[in-house]
């Protein structure tokens, strides 16, 4: 163990309301950043409550009626990174230190820390490795997230450490659970996850867990810890604009632009209302389950595109980073620059497709290498895929690849125009159905498609439909999708039940723009027979 070069005040707040451990945080970086506090290692446990990260937007992340009706606090952290459902089954930790000469990028900060705690953990017998950017494992299982919060030169570092785990609230709680926590459902969820009674078979004495978490960090930093108690701080949660950010993504608008993008780093979002001419950027509002510093950069981002020309916003943008460098985690400027553009290009969609802006919200676009507006992707689509979800319950061929157009349903609607258009059309009957078929049309040279998805199932899985390498014009479905209903895993086997719906109206716009091929389309390219019943022949 490496020789103290200082002494940390270490401490044990007990359990606590999460916003008065997330209040006590933020104040102490504040003070800390000030040079008005020392450093402070604190373990503490939070009575439940869904917490979402600085940059997240509220109603995107937490199923908020849930929460308020069980009585689930929901506070806002001062770090970044995404939801996360909190208990006392849970062990909280916050580092507040100054930011060591010696660590680098938020990026090197975050698995530096995570290795410190894994350390401290290996003191237990129980071995967990660093996934980045921010998790804890156990042979692919999360046991552990951390987070980061940055003022001035000051780093406030956080994590999460799963005692035990309610599992089913923490996915009643969260709105849409992310690939990191969830596969298919709440048995998944069971798999995807491990705690220290999992792996201890009992639940650790709290003293020898810190003592513990104390060793890892004390050899991470070269530090020492000795117990204390704490001067008074005023707990209260700052407002700055969180409450606001939080009511204007929630607000129903009917101008209101949003696009989303996936990154490694996390989801991206924007919101965009333009002027009454449309021709200017009225208000503007960033969010994601993102890490970034300095802590305030896309607040002042908004405040640099707010008034501006929309022609000139993505210029505006990347000339902004270009002078306020960023440390931006798993992600960069082309990552905003494009989320940006995609909100933009939803001004071109109403426009040109005589679309709503709830509608063109609705519209997922997936550019290829060679094909990025939604004109050109229609242009090139050859191929239609439908969900099965969208098609009603009663329906025969609910759970068939194909349909008969009885005319009982917007499916039947989308297979008729698109078989008007000798387009190959197929209805999706379960995730390997999908990639399956993204594979074979990717063999068979096809360059673009049309479908429909709910944009969980979109962020969840984007990385299958950026993988495949084709350019697609996703319409959102909307109604009762397995998401909202916790009911992943019956979807992913194509066992769900109930019904989603599909805005015949937006999918009769948007096929306007696909032109009919000039042959009959070539057959083979998707499987006439959904895979199950393929297997079951072989």
């Amino acid at each position: 163990m490496n020789q103290p070069s200082s002494i940390i005040a270490s401490h044990d707040d007990g359990l606590n309301r999460a916003s008065w451990n997330a209040g006590f945080d933020r104040d102490w970086l504040t003070l800390h950043a000030c040079g008005d506090r020392p450093d402070l290692l604190r373990f503490y446990r939070n009575q439940p409550a869904a917490s979402i990260g600085r940059y997240q937007a509220l109603e995107r992340e937490i199923r908020l009626d849930y929460c308020l009706t069980r009585g689930i606090e929901v506070v806002r952290r001062a770090s970044g990174g995404g939801a996360l459902y909190l208990d006392e089954n849970q062990l909280g930790l916050s580092l507040i230190i100054r930011r060591p000469a010696q660590w680098g990028c938020l990026q090197d900060i975050l698995s530096r820390f995570c290795m410190a705690l894994a350390d401290g953990l290996a003191h237990l017998g129980v071995h967990a490795l660093f996934k980045a950017p921010n998790d804890l494992e156990i042979d692919g299982r999360k046991l552990a997230s951390a987070f980061i919060a940055t003022a001035g030169d000051s780093l406030l570092l956080q994590a999460t450490l799963l005692i035990d785990a309610d599992i089913k609230t923490m996915l009643e709680a969260l709105r849409v659970p992310t690939e990191k926590l969830t596969v298919t459902g709440l048995e998944s969820a069971r798999q995807r996850l491990i705690t220290l009674k999992d792996l201890l078979g009992k639940i650790p004495e709290d003293a020898v867990l810190q003592q513990a978490l104390r060793f890892g960090i004390t050899d991470a930093l070269g530090v020492g810890f000795a117990d204390a108690g704490m001067e008074a701080v005023d707990s209260r949660l700052h407002g700055n604009d969180d409450t606001n950010r939080e009511t204007e993504w929630s607000e129903a608008s009917d101008v209101a632009l949003e696009a989303l993008h996936k990154t490694a780093g996390g989801v991206l979002r924007v919101r965009l209302w333009p002027d009454a001419g449309q021709q200017r950027i009225d208000r503007i509002l960033f969010a994601g389950d993102v890490h970034l510093h300095p802590a305030d950069a896309l607040e002042r981002l908004e405040c640099t595109l707010a008034g501006l020309p929309l022609t000139e916003a993505e210029a505006t943008a990347r000339a902004f980073f270009a002078d306020f460098p960023c440390d931006l985690l798993g992600f960069a400027t082309e990552d905003l620059c494009r989320v940006l553009r995609l909100a933009l290009a939803k001004l071109d969609q109403q426009r040109e497709f005589g679309l709503s802006p709830a509608q063109a919200n609705s519209l997922m676009v997936l550019g290829s290498e060679t094909t990025h507006d939604t004109p050109a992707i229609l242009a090139q689509a050859t191929v239609m895929l439908m969900p099965y979800c969208a098609k009603p319950a009663w329906c025969k061929w609910r759970h068939q690849d194909d349909c008969v157009e009885c005319g009982k349903c917007e499916v039947g609607d989308a297979y008729r125009l698109a078989r008007e258009r000798n387009m190959q059309v197929t209805t999706i009957t379960h995730y390997e159905h999908l990639t399956a078929t993204l594979v074979q049309m990717k063999s068979a040279g096809v360059a673009a498609y049309v479908g429909a998805c709910c944009s969980q199932f979109f962020i969840k899985r984007h990385y299958a439909f950026r993988e495949a390498g084709m350019a697609a014009v996703l319409m959102d479905i909307s109604g009762a999708n397995c998401y909202e209903l916790k009911q992943e895993e019956a979807a992913y086997a194509g066992q769900f039940q109930a019904e989603a719906s599909l805005d015949a109206d937006m999918l009769a716009k948007v096929m306007q723009h696909v032109p009919a091929q000039p042959d009959e389309p070539t057959q083979g390219i998707i499987p006439l027979t959904p895979l199950n019943e393929t297997r079951k022949r072989a």
